[in-house]
């Protein structure tokens, strides 16, 4: 089987324009779409929350005309403030795919171009902290983009390893809580971290983790499927001989 992208958006993330007909129409395989649900969001003042019924509507209409291609994701972007309201929300609903995410501390989301300018050994420790947070808060499959906190700094393997012992308790915790790392295709060459995904990748099997999932991160057709024949090429020279994909919130192995 063709493996598949395991982190993409489409117009029911508040930060994407893209339809599902484009990408059904640029690829064979599966397609599975993780909305972004991000409460008190400081990018846009809100709550952003898929409407998972227009979602739900959606994905069955266009699985009869797509051969039932089409699986059920989202991005939980987690916030400590609205933990309980988070859990409330998944509570009922059917995802084939959970991604977990930090984007936001309440204030500013990580992104913000003015973070850039802040003292990343303060924005760090607060960032890897509350992704184990997270990840013992919230169920889900896959920890997403584990840079995302300092993807706008210019760091090195030197400069991240300083945060070792706080990245071996997120790794620790995901794969106690069985959550893929994921590879991240935006972050690797759009941010240029790919030096450091070498780097975490090493770090994750050395604690014992064997799933990894690959996501383009995309929100556009031209991010879709982002370099992924040089990062599954990257996997197998890690030694990693299968990756993740999910359905039903069910792990299936795929090989590669």
């Amino acid at each position: 089987m063709k493996y598949y992208d395991q982190h993409l958006h489409t117009d029911f993330s508040y930060d994407s324009e893209e339809s599902f007909e484009r990408y059904l129409e640029a690829f064979s395989g599966f397609i599975v779409t993780t909305e972004h649900f991000d409460l008190a969001n400081p990018v846009t003042g809100e709550d952003n929350i898929p409407d998972y019924l227009a979602y739900t509507q959606k994905v069955d209409q266009l699985n009869q005309k797509f051969d039932n291609r089409i699986l059920k994701g989202i991005e939980i972007g987690y916030f400590a403030g609205e933990k309980q309201r988070t859990l409330d929300y998944l509570d009922d609903k059917d995802y084939d795919l959970k991604l977990l995410s930090v984007h936001h501390n309440g204030v500013f989301d990580y992104l913000d171009d003015f973070v850039a300018s802040m003292d990343y050994n303060e924005i760090i420790p607060q960032y890897l902290a509350k992704l184990t947070e997270a990840i013992d808060s919230i169920p889900a499959n896959v920890l997403a983009h584990f840079d995302y906190g300092f993807r706008l700094f210019d760091l090195s393997v030197h400069d991240l390893k300083r945060y070792e012992t706080q990245l071996i308790d997120v790794f620790k915790a995901s794969i106690e809580h069985n959550l893929a790392f994921e590879i991240n295709a935006k972050s690797a060459y759009l941010y240029h971290n790919l030096t450091l995904y070498d780097y975490a990748i090493d770090l994750y099997r050395s604690l014992g983790g064997k799933r990894f999932t690959i996501g383009s991160d995309g929100h556009k057709l031209e991010h879709f499927r982002l370099h992924f024949d040089e990062l599954i090429n990257l996997a197998k020279e890690k030694g990693i001989k299968q990756l993740a994909t999910y359905q039903k919130g069910q792990v299936k192995m795929v090989d590669i």
